[in-house]
């Protein structure tokens, strides 16, 4: 009897480690140089490996980009999961969402520019994440409407208003310009999430 072979289990976990190089490569220079600033060659040679094999992976640095900040955004909601129990208040839960969002904003600040102005040229970037955060923030608000935590607003309204107060405060923009950084913005939008929402 022969012993199963090995070499696809290592050819996967190598591609894996390559295509994990690539993207910590990536995310590293695109945050210390920008994206704009930061070439396919650079990041090749950081991650140690060929540009034709990082074609192989992503077929372009916006493509890079895009999977950059897919993974920060994966880890701040697994952050988010992680922080909130099954018994845990709506409210808190609310709260904890906006914190998850403005902590993501604000150490990807430099890298969402870019995604805005890489939109603004191609439409190369889809709306699937803001879909994504504006139907969990609804349903997040209509399960503490169902349940009497909370008044019954306009779910969708009030999710659509609280995220976007978060993320025009952390970027420091609007009529939040000149706060970027400051420590009791978050504080304050909780305090607005409590008063808006809960009876």
């Amino acid at each position: 009897m022969t012993a199963a072979p090995t070499t696809p289990g290592r050819l996967e976990r190598r591609k894996a480690r390559t295509r994990a190089a690539i993207l910590q490569a990536a995310s590293t220079l695109f945050h210390q140089h920008g994206f704009e600033d930061t070439s396919i060659q650079q990041i090749a040679e950081r991650a140690d490996t060929g540009v034709g094999t990082l074609y192989g992976y992503f077929p372009s640095k916006e493509a890079l980009l895009r999977e950059v900040l897919r993974t920060s955004r994966d880890e701040a909601v697994a952050r988010y999961r992680a922080a909130v129990a099954g018994e845990t208040p709506t409210i808190e839960r609310v709260c904890t969402a906006l914190t998850s969002i403005a902590e993501y904003l604000q150490a990807n600040r430099r890298l969402l520019a870019s995604v805005f102005r890489v939109a603004a040229r191609s439409h190369s970037f889809d709306d699937e994440y803001a879909d994504w955060l504006q139907r969990s923030f609804t349903e997040l608000i209509q399960s503490g409407i169902q349940t009497g935590e909370f008044h019954p607003v306009p779910a969708d309204a009030a999710a659509r208003m609280l995220i976007t107060t978060v993320m025009t405060a952390t970027l420091g923009i609007g009529a939040w310009a000149g706060r970027a950084g400051d420590p009791n913005v978050l504080g304050e939008i909780h305090q607005l999430a409590r008063a808006l929402l809960t009876r």
